[in-house]
């Protein structure tokens, strides 16, 4: 019988040159669940991500996939499960889009091109922003992961690109049931796009617990040391978080 949780984190701690970047973090996904990770820059989230998807092997405590510590995972055997999807990919080869999800994997791939709607003959270096990045999350899925590990996913986006890459996550998440923690400075994202939310600050979770709490702008306010305000507008199915 498979675990509750599709992903178990206990008391994860990460040193660099004698500095703890991670402190004693912990916390569960669940299956199907979306968790959006915020904080200030150097909160330690990156490395939290890096660690998730097995690739800071130093750290103490547990992560465990399924029920299996990632430490005894092969990485082969953790990206059939854990797909991290990083904020850039600096160096892209000049492949169609087909050929580099027909790199990536073989799981899922009709529903793949799907997800692509008709960019499957276009060069990754020819993509916009938004494309680009839709792209790489879905060769994330095709590798067979059912986490995806999402490392702002919409920096640096225009509004178009944007919309884009958050309609592909929710289609993500209806239509192949696929568990989510996203990292993120766009506040309103999260809280469109997850059910709770943790808040890191100094390596270490400061507040955790689900996006509608009326308490999330003060904790905000905790974590990033600046005024939050909660907008509720017709127009929004869900309010908007934004700094004042």
């Amino acid at each position: 019988m498979k675990p509750t949780h599709a992903l178990e984190v206990e008391r994860l701690s990460l040193q660099r040159g004698g500095r703890t970047v991670i402190s004693s973090v912990s916390f569960d996904l669940d299956r199907g669940e979306r968790i959006a990770i915020v904080g200030p820059n150097g909160a330690g989230k990156t490395t939290l991500m890096r660690a998730l998807a097995g690739l800071e092997p130093g750290y103490s405590g547990s992560v465990r996939v399924d029920g299996a510590e990632v430490r005894g995972l092969s990485p082969r055997q953790v990206s059939k499960q854990v797909g991290l999807v990083p904020q850039r990919m600096p160096h892209l080869p000049p492949f169609t889009v087909e050929e580099f999800l027909n790199v990536s994997g073989s799981t899922r791939l009709a529903e793949a091109y799907g997800l692509v709607d008709g960019l499957e003959q276009r060069l990754l270096p020819q993509l916009s922003g938004g494309e680009l990045q839709r792209v790489l999350i879905v060769g994330a899925i095709v590798q067979g992961a059912s986490i995806l590990l999402l490392d702002e996913p919409t920096a640096s986006l225009d509004p178009v690109g944007r919309r884009l890459v958050e309609d592909l996550l929710g289609r993500c998440h209806a239509e192949l049931g696929l568990s989510c923690v996203m990292v993120t400075h766009d506040i309103s994202l999260a809280v469109r796009n997850s059910g709770r939310m943790i808040i890191m600050a100094g390596g270490a979770v400061t507040w955790s617990g689900p996006v509608q709490d009326p308490a999330l702008p003060e904790r905000l306010e905790e974590g990033y040391g600046c005024r939050f305000l909660r907008v509720e507008h017709e127009l929004f199915m869900s309010p908007l978080v934004v700094p004042a």
